[in-house]
């Protein structure tokens, strides 16, 4: 069941990720569990985050159980619960109409079961590992101009349910590899390389491919059915450039 909640929660448009952060241990916020952030990007991963946090949580009084902060594009909510530890949503964009019932649910389940749900997180994260290693077992080569067409082929796919603005954003929350920041995204989502006449090797076409896999990931849980979508429209020559499959 708490399995099912944490997917249905993450599967809500907008939503990025959440931790949980306990706060009964003697370095309160050394320890968090996060599902749906990306690689790198999870609250207990960026020390200037916890210290703000912590600040947060110090200097607020106890009976203050919700609060609501804005970073850049995203929205930051700090809700306290029971179990002793303070639960982090973080978010993009407007939010569902039913997202109100969906976190209560999440914070009453929090409150039920602490241990039942960080142990379904821990499970969550790491299927998702397992995942994103599959693209490196079979690689190849391929042009870097066809590789580029896939990709604005997926984008035009998904900016007709996300937008641009957030299609170039995803690409670029993911675009991690140094050899990576050699493509450009632009404000409407098109990706570009400068120099696009080259073979890619196995090891760069690798890197594309979780970079496309972890973009896919972030809109299967914003986009409902997106993977059939995908299948469905994608031509089949594109999905085996970027999914190897």
């Amino acid at each position: 069941m708490q399995y099912q909640l944490i997917q249905n929660f993450l599967q809500l448009p907008g939503i990025i990720g959440f931790s949980l952060i306990p706060l009964d241990q003697d370095d309160s916020l050394g320890q968090a569990y996060s599902v749906g952030f990306p690689a790198g990007n999870a609250p207990e991963q960026q020390s200037l985050l916890l210290k703000g946090i912590q600040q947060i949580i110090s200097t607020t009084p106890a009976s203050l159980e919700f609060c609501l902060f804005q970073l850049g594009p995203h929205q930051l909510e700090l809700h306290k619960v029971e179990s002793g530890a303070v639960l982090l949503v973080l978010s993009e964009g407007p939010l569902p109409s039913d997202y109100p019932k969906a976190v209560s649910e999440l914070v009453q389940f929090i409150k039920a079961d602490y241990s039942a749900l960080v142990e379904s997180i821990r499970g969550i994260r790491a299927e998702a590992v397992d995942t994103l290693s599959e693209p490196l077992t079979q690689v190849q080569t391929a042009r870097l101009e066809e590789v580029v067409a896939a990709m604005n082929s997926l984008n035009l796919v998904t900016s007709r349910y996300l937008g641009p603005q957030l299609v170039a954003n995803h690409w670029r929350t993911f675009q991690k590899a140094p050899w990576l920041s050699n493509f450009c995204i632009d404000a409407d989502g098109t990706v570009s390389v400068l120099e696009q006449d080259q073979q890619l090797s196995p090891e760069q076409l690798a890197e594309i491919r979780l970079w496309t896999q972890r973009f896919h990931q972030r809109c299967t849980r914003i986009i409902r059915d997106y993977d059939a979508l995908v299948e469905q429209t994608l031509p089949a020559h594109y999905r085996q450039l970027l999914f190897g499959r």
